[in-house]
C-alpha cells in the first residue's frame, strides 16, 4: 500500500496500535470529522468493512470527503490467518460470498464503482479521490 499511497507528511496515515478488525471504516469517519475539508482515503478489507458498514450512512449524511476503497476477496482473511496460527484446518463462518459493496454504498447514499480488472483501477481511484463527497471503490480480487 505504501508504494501506491505514500505517506510523506506528518498526520497523513492513521491506524490503531495493535490492529483491530473493523476499525478502519468508522475511524475514517472520525478522522474526516476531526480534519474538516481534508480528503480521507480508507483502504479496507471486505471482512473488516462488514464490522461497521453503517459508517457509510454517517459519511453520506455528513457529506464527508472520504474515499472508501474496499478490497473484496470474499472472506475474512485475517480470521482465517488467525485460525491457521492456532492450528485450525477450517475457520467456520469466514466466507463472505455475494456481498455487493456498491449496492450497500448506494443504499446509504454514496456513489460507488466496482473494479473487476486492473485496467479499471486507476480511473476508478482517480474519480473517487477527486470527489468532494463520500465515494466507494470496490476492488474485487481472487
Amino acid at each position: 500500500m505504501q508504494a501506491r499511497l505514500p505517506m510523506l507528511e506528518p498526520d497523513a496515515f492513521y491506524t490503531c496500535a495493535s490492529g483491530g478488525l473493523g476499525h478502519g471504516l468508522p475511524a475514517a469517519v472520525g478522522v474526516a470529522l476531526g480534519r474538516p475539508g481534508t480528503k480521507v482515503i480508507a483502504v479496507l478489507g471486505d471482512g473488516s468493512a462488514m464490522y461497521a458498514i453503517q459508517g457509510l450512512w454517517s459519511a453520506a449524511q455528513l457529506g464527508l470527503p472520504i474515499s472508501f476503497v474496499i478490497v473484496n476477496n470474499g472472506r475474512y482473511e485475517a480470521l482465517i490467518g488467525f485460525g491457521r496460527h492456532f492450528g485450525l484446518q477450517e475457520t467456520v463462518g469466514t466466507k463472505l460470498p455475494d456481498l455487493d459493496f456498491c449496492a450497500l454504498a448506494q443504499g446509504h447514499g454514496i456513489s460507488a464503482t466496482r473494479v473487476t480488472s486492473h485496467e479499471m483501477l486507476d480511473a476508478a481511484l482517480a474519480d473517487s479521490f477527486a470527489a468532494d463527497h463520500p465515494s466507494l471503490v470496490e476492488v474485487v480480487v481472487d
